[in-house]
């Protein structure tokens, strides 16, 4: 059956209208702020990538088996560290080699694409993990890549108004990052599935 390519104002306005909304976001933005405890958050960020995943839902799970959040939070914090933050961090230091030789516009360069590129890619392998939940399946770097090399034109507004919520309140990063993730998450779980029931392959 044919599925249509979700549209992230829709995916946001049913995200919104979710029960208890703002209850459930302003609990996972105050465990994001705390080292440790952020776990419990991306367990729930888990959840919901599963959720757009395996039943293409925009639902909102209670806040609930803090036991199981916490593994799933794991999961979550290896996909995040491999294919999010491992980019950056390699793209900081490559353009902080370009800008003592003088090469300042070019690390400039380097360093936003990643940071654009990089919500993308770890879209594309939450969703290849989210298959089987074996962490082997991260190591399929090439089909990862071509997954989200498929994605970006779809996904570049998205990863743009994640930065976005961002930037707009970088006091209170636990909140605007948990609310950015959430709102990415069921965009780019929900896109996978659909390109992927479209075109008839498994990912």
């Amino acid at each position: 059956m044919k599925m249509e390519m979700p549209i992230f104002e829709e995916v946001c306005s049913r995200v919104l209208r979710q029960p208890r909304f703002w209850m459930k976001m302003f609990v996972g933005g105050l465990l994001s702020f705390l080292p440790g405890l952020n776990l419990f958050a991306f367990g729930y960020l888990y959840r919901i990538s599963h959720l757009a995943q395996t039943r293409g839902l925009v639902a909102l799970p209670e806040w609930s088996d803090w036991r199981g959040l916490f593994f799933d939070g794991i999961k979550f914090a290896v996909v995040w560290l491999i294919y999010w933050l491992l980019p950056l961090l390699l793209a900081l230091g490559v353009s902080a080699l370009f800008a003592m030789i003088g090469f300042g516009a070019l690390a400039y360069t380097i360093v936003s694409i990643m940071f654009v590129f990089s919500p993308i890619v770890f879209g594309a392998a939450l969703y290849r993990f989210n298959h089987r939940g074996d962490f082997s399946d991260l190591l399929d770097v090439i089909l990862i890549i071509r997954m989200s090399y498929l994605a970006f034109p779809r996904q570049l507004f998205p990863a743009f108004f994640f930065f976005g919520v961002f930037a707009l309140c970088p006091a209170l990063y636990g909140f605007s990052l948990f609310v950015g993730f959430t709102l990415l998450i069921f965009q780019t779980g929900l896109s996978f599935r659909s390109v992927e029931h479209n075109r008839s392959v498994s990912f």
